[in-house]
């Protein structure tokens, strides 16, 4: 099958590398992958050269490309071929590109409950198909050596890499009084009790207690306002927990944009820079255990452990559904519920400690992640979808 990836923009570098080490496992797999840039300076002549030799299916991550247009139609409806994507947030985080009308669409989301929220948000909406696939793990060289040696000279015992968006913003905080604003409130309450509730079921919970119940045409004229609370409760987990790490004066190194308040404030936390993504796969390396928050993906899984289990680091997430499903928690990851962040200082001081445990946990991880959750296996999944969809 010939496909074309769209490279776009991406913090740190994610998104490219995700699509140049998709592509090469599509390769693998016998397939033809076209990368074209469209973050070059000129990419309108590789646009062109695509559109003179068509593919049979085209794909970007988060909807990148999804707006190509000729001669005011989608160029996608013009050669009749499917336009995929996987979408690395939160579906209310890119309401504007899911909307953009294409015949042949396929949208994939990295957690079960964005699927679930699509499944009510969509109705009367065109899609050929909606669906599960997280991202793999992104490699650096050959497979780790996980040995118990190798393990003891690794020289960054606790790592965490991504951006600190500050004390999260409550912008309906400033608005009028209103039925909307009550229900804002609301799911914005629920969800940062329980950081394991998704948006869909603490709004249905709301309208439930309101004697109301969800329909497609209700999420929709709701859904703008959810995005706010959406972004307001990812950071309000990440920052409760770094501030309780911060107290507790847990030493770790820590990468990506806006960390400058927390590393002033608080001097266990060794700031090593912005960063970039291909930097990380270098630092994973080195790295003993690595911290994950999931950015909310409650039944879903974040690269980022993929990623550091494949480069033989043990690592300690945030809990989720998925995880559940895919490892065994204590034998091949670490997780921590948010009711009890308290314990989390504890709980990484207890697993740098056993040395030959952790090494055992970071071992067993590798050898799931590099069985189960490689480009490779994506690949060959996303070939399934892209097939049924044509």
């Amino acid at each position: 099958m010939r496909i074309v990836l769209f490279k776009g923009q991406s913090q740190y570098g994610s998104l490219r590398l995700h699509v140049d080490q998709l592509a090469a496992a599509l390769r693998d797999l016998g397939h033809e992958a076209v990368v074209v840039d469209l973050a070059a300076d000129d990419p309108i002549a590789a646009v062109n050269a695509v559109l003179a030799d068509p593919p049979g299916a085209f794909f970007g991550f988060s909807g990148v490309g999804c707006d190509l247009q000729a001669d005011g139609r989608s160029i996608f409806d013009a050669l009749g071929a499917v336009y995929a994507s996987l979408y690395v947030d939160h579906p209310l985080h890119h309401l504007p590109r899911l909307s953009t009308p294409i015949q042949r669409k396929v949208a994939l989301f990295l957690d079960r409950s964005h699927v679930q929220f699509m499944s009510v948000w969509s109705e009367g909406r065109t899609f050929r198909q909606i669906g599960f696939l997280p991202c793999g793990a992104n490699q650096l060289g050959e497979p780790p050596d996980t040995t118990d040696a190798a393990f003891a000279s690794r020289d960054i015992p606790l790592l965490f890499t991504g951006t600190y968006r500050g004390p999260p913003l409550a912008p309906w905080k400033e608005w009028p009084h209103s039925p909307a604003k009550d229900l804002v409130l609301d799911v914005a309450g629920q969800m940062c009790a329980d950081g394991r509730l998704s948006i869909l079921d603490a709004l249905k919970q709301s309208l439930a207690r309101q004697g109301g119940g969800l329909t497609s045409e209700l999420l929709d004229q709701v859904a703008p306002l959810l995005q706010a609370v959406q972004a307001y409760c990812e950071a309000y987990h990440r920052d409760r927990l770094l501030n309780i790490l911060g107290a507790a004066r847990v030493p770790i190194r820590v990468y990506g944009a806006g960390w400058e308040p927390l590393t002033t404030q608080y001097p266990s936390f060794d700031y090593g820079g912005v960063g970039s993504f291909a930097e990380t796969l270098a630092l994973l390396r080195r790295t003993r255990l690595v911290l994950n928050t999931n950015n909310g993906f409650v039944a879903g899984g974040h690269e980022r452990v993929f990623t550091a289990m494949s480069a033989g680091a043990a690592v300690l997430s945030d809990q989720s559904r998925y995880y559940a499903e895919a490892f065994k928690d204590g034998r091949e990851i670490a997780t921590f519920a948010w009711d009890a962040l308290e314990d989390v200082p504890q709980q990484i001081e207890t697993l740098l400690a056993d040395e030959a445990g952790l090494a055992a946990l970071a071992r067993s991880g590798a050898k799931k992640a590099l069985a189960e959750h490689q480009w490779r296996d994506r690949a060959a999944r996303l070939v399934k979808t892209l097939k049924l969809a044509r």
